[in-house]
């Protein structure tokens, strides 16, 4: 595909300041793609995984900062007020290492992050969880990456043969739908009769 392989000459052009914007946004798939383009040549791994830790670091600081910062607003939302009780439980047996082993669960640093910013937790003991965390996943998934680098190529391919597949299921399915309304009008229903109503027939007098 021509836009992949832009997208490949952009970030071999430009590397780690794209990669350190990339892990301010977003902090666990940026390792995995600086992984597989350093095994392919397009990114050079000595300046681009430290940019991604930076960014990543950087990411995590603002969740932080703001939870320090906001508390009274934080601790006023329902969804926080929800998940309080157990982030407080595991709080009591892990201490601020929390924070790092959260990391490779899905959907639970930011609210440790935010928990521990509630907190006050001092900046170098926040940072010094947060690395002890992300520094052994970032190598992980890393090295995945690096692994399994070939495989890019192999979804691009596969990607062109798909996109008129892809296209064709996507005009089939709006013209199932609207053919589906325009029936769905044309309709009339048929008034059906109470059976829980019936008439009784008149009785004759008989004397």
């Amino acid at each position: 595909m021509d836009q992949f392989a832009e997208l490949l000459e952009f970030i071999k052009t430009y590397g780690a300041p794209v990669v350190l914007l990339w892990a301010v946004l977003e902090t666990d798939l940026v390792f995995l793609v600086v992984g597989a383009l350093s095994h392919s040549g397009y990114l050079n791994p000595y300046s681009c995984f430290p940019a991604a830790i930076a960014g990543a670091l950087l990411h995590d600081t603002i969740v932080f900062w703001l939870a320090r910062n906001r508390a009274d607003w934080v601790r006023a939302r329902k969804a926080y007020q929800n998940l309080a009780p157990s982030l407080e439980k595991f709080a009591k047996k892990t201490g601020p290492w929390q924070i790092s082993l959260c990391r490779p669960l899905y959907g639970t640093r930011y609210p440790t992050i935010i928990y521990w910013g509630l907190q006050s937790l001092s900046y170098p003991r926040f940072y010094a969880a947060v690395n002890a965390g992300l520094l052994p996943w970032a190598a992980f998934l890393a090295t995945i990456g690096y692994k399994l680098s070939h495989y890019i190529y192999d979804f691009d391919d596969w990607l062109a043969e798909a996109k008129n597949y892809i296209f064709g299921a996507v005009v089939f399915a709006i013209i199932l739908y609207i053919l589906k309304r325009k029936l769905s009008r044309k309709t009339v229903p048929v008034a059906v009769p109470d059976k829980s109503v019936t008439s009784t027939p008149p009785t004759e007098n008989i004397s």
